[in-house]
């Protein structure tokens, strides 16, 4: 179990988790803009022949040769998808999966072959220990830190420095890529770079996250940022600030529910991922199905407003305003119901600012029919279906430069 929050332990926790998921969340706005997320998911399986090799060759189940074999199968697994996909012509995914499958078969057999008689648990590499960091210490100019900390910040800071180095050569690889080959750069070697970091990334995270964690702090927080921002640069921001916070979150439901600080990211990631696909300003599922309703209630208040206007004035040859724009019953008795409730219709009349709003639409219908019959050419049978569909869309400013357009031909 977790000491309570706001202690120096959780603290620890917090700060290498934070850590890890700022480093994976830098790089994953990259891989997002070239659709390549899944890379985490195929360096955390393809690295397994890496950590036996790693052992094979020391002797030994230390950390530090298993993490740097595990580092070099996962540069190898970047590098092959990438000259697969390039030279071989295979689909991105398709090479990510020959490769991640192929080496995750190897490093089984390596395991039965060498490390048949020892405990030899790939787990810590794949869950991860973060609750266990505070446990391993070292000295950082006076101070005591978690040891896992070191390789973490130091993956952080490498594609930080990175990503301001080659901000401008990244971001036109990733929104150009035949600008950025026409422009000379040297787009081939930027990609394996970023690969490269990637691989990085992932190994240096592995002792304290896990690589389930990697693979969802590489893509969900970076996916936020794609829903949310329209630029790279606020993409980054935050997928940054998604990481940190699926860490706050995650570290503290891991003390409450006494379960994996890494599961618990991973799940708060999703959690917020799911309220950016909600609520996002310009993308969320229900800011579009809010307007969608104002828009669908507007027009047919517009049309019940136009139609009760022209009976009112005894006028049957345009009864049936509404006719080139049909609603559900459900609308019409709730835009009726609306109408009467701010006072726009009274007695199936419109009155005050109804008939304002009635006598507006009228006239920029009757606007787009002279209009479409007069510079169209629209035969007068083929008038009011067009009118019906456009007469809502038509601003003032529009409004009044048909109305000078006509008023000019006329003078």
């Amino acid at each position: 179990m977790i000491d309570p929050l706001l202690t120096p332990v959780a603290w620890q926790i917090m700060m290498v988790a934070a850590c890890a998921a700022a480093a994976c969340g830098l790089l994953g706005v990259q891989l997002v803009l070239r659709r390549r997320a899944m890379l985490g998911d195929a360096i955390a399986h393809g690295v397994l022949p890496g950590l036996v090799i790693g052992f094979v060759v020391s002797g030994s189940r230390d950390l530090f040769p298993m993490l740097v074999g595990a580092l070099i199968a996962a540069v190898f697994v970047s590098i092959l998808a990438e000259w697969l996909r390039e030279h071989a012509g295979v689909d991105g995914g398709a090479a990510l999966g020959v490769v991640f499958t192929s080496l995750f078969a190897l490093g089984i057999i390596l395991i039965e072959i060498f490390a048949r008689d020892v405990d030899l648990d790939p787990g810590c590499v794949l869950y991860g220990m973060v609750e266990y960091a505070p446990i391993h210490q070292v000295e950082w100019f006076g101070y005591s830190v978690p040891r896992s900390l070191t390789p973490v910040l130091g993956a952080l800071l490498l594609n930080l420095g990175a990503t301001v180095l080659f901000w401008k050569e990244w971001k036109l690889c990733a929104f150009d890529p035949q600008l950025a080959r026409a422009s000379r750069l040297p787009f081939r070697t930027l990609e394996q770079g970023l690969l490269v970091l990637v691989a990085i990334t992932s190994v240096a995270c592995f002792e304290a996250v896990g690589s389930v964690l990697v693979i969802a702090m590489i893509a969900v927080p970076a996916t936020i940022g794609h829903v949310l921002c329209d630029r790279m640069s606020s993409m980054v921001i935050v997928s940054t600030l998604a990481g940190v916070v699926s860490a706050v979150l995650g570290t503290v439901g891991a003390m409450e529910l006494e379960t994996g600080v890494p599961g618990m990211m991973a799940v708060s990631s999703g959690g917020l991922l799911v309220g950016a696909v909600l609520l996002a300003p310009g993308r969320g599922l229900i800011p579009a199905a809010t307007r969608n309703f104002s828009w669908t209630m507007r027009v047919e208040m517009e049309d019940i407003l136009a139609e009760s206007h022209l009976q009112s004035l005894d006028s049957p040859t345009d009864h049936n305003v509404s006719a080139g724009a049909p609603s559900s019953r459900f609308f019409r008795i709730l835009a009726t119901w609306l109408l009467w409730a701010l006072g726009y219709i009274r007695n199936g009349i419109p009155v005050g600012r109804g008939e304002r709003m009635a006598r507006t639409l009228l006239k920029k219908r009757s606007l787009w029919k002279r209009f479409a019959a007069e510079r169209m050419g629209l035969a007068s049978d083929h008038l009011d279906e067009p009118a019906h569909r456009i007469e809502h869309h038509l601003d003032e400013d529009l409004t009044r430069r048909l109305e000078s357009g006509f008023d000019s031909e006329e003078d």
